[in-house]
């Protein structure tokens, strides 16, 4: 528990104080929305790319080839769902379409973006550095 109050310190002050937060991503899968029903999850597929929180400059930037950058316009209050944090965020990408990025950190400092759009949603796994 005294972890989890540590990191969601850390994820605060970042919010709040303008720092960077960082993970690291193994993990990748998705899936789409095909005539109002979305697909079945595409297997898990290994990864390795950065993702940065960068409160200052208002910006989601994950670092793949090519890098995708979302604008954030809000966001909700931290939540804690079955002992994890978890931190939604409402964005625009450099396309202008509207998505919502959703992070969940757990008791084990494992961390989770889930990327939701209207028609897909990818979901990174990995650890926060």
């Amino acid at each position: 528990m005294r972890n989890l109050l540590v990191i969601v310190l850390l994820l605060v002050s970042a919010i709040c104080f303008g720092q960077k937060s960082q993970m690291k991503t193994q993990y990748v899968k998705y899936r789409q929305n095909k005539g109002g029903y979305w697909t079945e999850w595409s297997g898990l597929k290994k990864t390795s790319v950065t993702v940065t929180i960068n409160a200052d400059e208002q910006r989601i930037i994950v670092h793949s080839s090519p890098q995708e950058t979302y604008r954030i316009l809000d966001f909700k209050p931290t939540q804690y769902i079955d002992d994890s944090l978890v931190q939604d965020y409402y964005c625009v990408d450099s396309s202008g379409k509207k998505c919502t990025i959703t992070f969940v950190i757990s008791k084990s400092e494992n961390a989770i973006i889930n990327l939701k759009y209207n028609n897909w949603q990818y979901i990174y796994s990995g650890y926060l550095l």
